[in-house]
């Protein structure tokens, strides 16, 4: 019985947390550039302003999506 209870549990913890993560929102700071998907059309845009920043070190994260 206390196994069924914690494996209920752990499951409504699973998807309590996969529904937060889903309702998060990708949006960016205030004076920060908006989120956007690189493709072959925008990419040499991207690849400008990243060369031509001098705020200090820059990263830069991808995903696979």
């Amino acid at each position: 019985m206390k196994k069924r209870v914690f494996a209920i549990a752990i499951a409504v913890i699973g998807l309590f947390l996969a529904a937060a993560y889903l309702r998060m929102d990708s949006s960016t700071p205030s004076g920060q550039e908006p989120l956007l998907s690189l493709t072959d059309s925008n990419f040499a845009a991207f690849e400008t302003a990243f060369d031509k920043s001098t705020a200090g070190p820059c990263l830069l994260l991808l995903s696979p999506s």
